[in-house]
């Protein structure tokens, strides 16, 4: 899983030490739940990655079980882990063990990644028909054809670069509101809406040397 990858470069167990599977096993003795949280308020590495090993795959599956994309999943996963190192504080103790704690986080992060998702969704199905409606003024032959042109290329882009562009050309969006709405890296949004552009323009310019043939 790539979350253990990320954040347990070597694998810990609760108990014990020594070599396994060609690994080695730090010497981490159980504990409770309130001794884990002073380690992890004391930002004791060792304790972290006990934590990502022990419970790695119950936060996975339980996020899994939320959202259909596994690599949705996976990140929901590793947000989960990193909030807790960020905020071991959170994390209370006297209310329940670490497990349940970390599996209701996940939940948590899983439902609203699905509720963002569909507004989102929602959103970029709305502009695009938006986009082939026609306007107000009754538009002649040519114009309904360059709207179907335009509908058509959109089409034929990737779905990260539809999104983009539909956001950014068909509701007004920046860039730095597009990479917001997406929730990915300004540097991304740039990359995916230039792209995107450029094959556009590529779509409509064989679309308008076509029609110039007939």
């Amino acid at each position: 899983m790539a979350v253990l990858q990320r954040h347990a470069p070597t694998c810990v167990a609760w108990e014990g030490s020594g070599e396994r599977d060609g690994r080695y096993y730090a010497p981490v003795p159980a504990a409770p739940n309130g001794d884990i949280l002073e380690r992890l308020l004391a930002r004791d590495e060792n304790t972290f990655r006990a934590v990502v090993e022990s419970y790695g795959a119950a936060v996975l599956g339980i996020a899994r079980r939320v959202l259909a994309d596994p690599n949705l999943a996976e990140e929901v996963a590793q947000d989960t882990f990193v909030a807790l190192w960020r905020r071991p504080g959170a994390f209370d103790p006297e209310r329940g063990s670490l497990r349940a704690f970390l599996l209701v986080v996940a939940r948590n992060k899983a439902v609203d990644l699905v509720r963002r998702e569909e507004a989102r969704k929602r959103a970029t199905e709305s502009l695009l028909q938006e986009a082939a409606l026609p306007s107000d003024i009754a538009p002649d032959d040519e114009r309904i054809e360059e709207r179907e042109e335009i509908r058509r290329a959109l089409a034929q882009l990737s779905s990260v670069q539809r999104e983009a562009i539909v956001l950014a050309y068909f509701g007004g969006r920046t860039y730095r509101e597009v990479a917001r709405d997406l929730e990915i890296p300004e540097g991304t949004a740039k990359t995916r809406l230039r792209d995107a552009l450029v094959r556009l323009r590529t779509l409509l310019s064989a679309s308008e040397e076509s029609r110039g043939w007939n």
